[in-house]
Parts: structure tokens; sequence; C-alpha cells
């Protein structure tokens, strides 16, 4: 019988090893369980955080540089603008230098000698026209001696830089129609074309004179000897003109000014109509 209670004490003393192992196994793993969940959380928040300020910064990083981008691209509108302006400047300046601002036409109307046969004459017509030939004005007789005739003219030319910025009244030179004679009268025995100080109808705007053109030509050779007067009003040249042709019967020329430079006489159209001269 103490045999058998013997036994007994050992197999109840195993089993309660084997419980205390039991449950010192499952608090250990439930320990373990909490401390790897715990940590895995830990981790999981803390490689959040650091792709979440990672994504931060590279937002930042793409920001500025759109930022820089946006100025860059501001900067080149800026210079494209700048050029686009620059290109419509020069295209108006060269345009203008190529304008004929003051057109006239000079027709032949009659030519012969004088009753003594000493001296040749020419009955001409004198008509202001614009570009595309059209008179703005009545057209002018005049009864010339000799066979070359000439038109005297006040040319004032501008600094050059005036055409280049296609300044408003400086772009073109300025021309006024003195007189009209021929190569067998003197100059004074002409005939005036322009009045002294008046306000030629082709650089007329709504019937106005502008300042700087009554400065030129209200006292013409005023300006022309006053370097100083030149300098204040742009003026690189100021002086007479007086462009001639041996003319023919019939023919037509056709007188220009160019935007940079002086009057031209050239060969025009055949006279359209004949019209009795007044001698």
């Amino acid at each position: 019988m103490p045999g058998l209670m013997d036994n007994v004490a050992t197999v109840n003393s195993m089993i309660r090893t084997l419980l205390a192992v039991a449950v010192v196994g499952a608090i250990g793993a439930t320990g373990y369980f909490g401390w790897s969940t715990y940590n895995a959380r830990e981790l999981h928040d803390k490689e959040r955080d650091q792709l979440l300020a990672s994504a931060q910064s590279d937002l930042q990083k793409r920001k500025q540089e759109l930022d820089q981008a946006g100025i860059k691209i501001e900067s080149l509108n800026d210079d494209i603008r700048q050029k686009d302006e620059r290109i419509d400047h020069l295209d108006t300046a060269l345009r203008l230098l190529k304008v004929d601002k003051r057109v006239a036409r000079l027709s032949i109307l009659d030519q012969g000698t004088d009753e003594e046969g000493k001296r040749k004459y020419a009955i001409v017509q004198f008509e202001e026209i614009d570009e595309k030939g059209n008179s703005i004005e009545k057209p002018r007789k005049f009864k010339v001696y000799g066979d070359i005739v000439y038109v005297e003219t006040w040319v004032v030319k501008f600094d050059d830089k005036y055409i280049e910025q296609a300044d408003i009244h400086r772009s073109t030179s300025l021309v006024l129609f003195r007189r009209i004679f021929g190569n067998q009268q003197k100059p004074d025995d002409g005939f005036a074309l322009d009045a002294e100080g008046s306000n030629p109808r082709a650089y007329s705007s709504g019937g106005k004179t502008s300042d700087l053109e009554r400065k030129v030509f209200g006292d013409f050779w005023k300006v022309a000897n006053d370097k100083q007067k030149q300098m204040e009003l742009g003026i690189r040249a100021a002086h007479g003109e007086a462009p001639n042709i041996k003319v023919e019967k019939g023919k037509s020329y056709r007188i220009m000014l160019r935007a940079s430079g002086g009057v031209s006489l050239n060969p025009d159209m055949p006279v359209r109509k004949r019209i009795k001269p007044e001698t």
C-alpha cells in the first residue's frame, strides 16, 4: 500500500510539473506575442514616419523645381515678348526706311523755242501725289526756260537712331518743294512750289502741323546753320537739293524722298492727258 501511495504522489508531482511548465510556456508565448506585436507596430509606425518624411521632402523638392521652372518660363516669356517687340520695331523701321513720304509728278506737256529762237522752253505740270499715284492737290502748270528742269528742295535728314526706333516724327526725312526752274533762267526767276514756312499737305495730320515741322521749316536756313539747334532736334543734315533732268515732251517724272535719304527724280509713266498750256 505504501508503494502505491508513493507512485500516486510521484504521478501527481509530474502532472503539477507539466502543468507548471505548460502555464509558464503559455505565459512566455503570450508575452512574446505581445512583445512582437508591440515592436511590429512601433517598427511600422517608424517606417511610416520615414516614408512620410521622405514623401514630404520629395514633394518640397518638386515644388521648388516647379517654382524655379515657373520663374524660368516667365523669364523666357518676357524675353520672347521683348524680342517680338524688337522685331516689330525693326520691321516698322525697315518699312519706314522704304517709304516715299512725299511724292510728286512732273509732266512735260509741251516744248518749244521762243519767238526769237534763242531760248528753249517747256510747259510743265507739277502735282503732288500719294504713293499710289493719285493726285492730292490741284495740278499746277509752269513755263520754264531751257530743256533741263530743276526742282529745288529743302531737305532735313534725321539721325539714324530715330529710323531704327520708328520715331513717329523723325522716322523719315522731310522735304519742302521750294521752286521749279529751267537751265536757261535764273533760279530766282523760277516758280514757288511750297511757300516758305508753309504746312505741306503731305505732312498734315488732321490739318495740323507738328511742332517739329514748324521749328524746322519756320526758319529753315537758321536751323541749317545752327549745329546746336540741329542736335536738339535730332537732325543730322539740313540743306538744299536741286535734282534735275533733261526733259522730253510727253514724258513724266516722279520726284520722291526716301525715309533716310535725299530726293530722287526718275522717269514715270507717260502723260495721261494733254492740257493746253497757259503762257
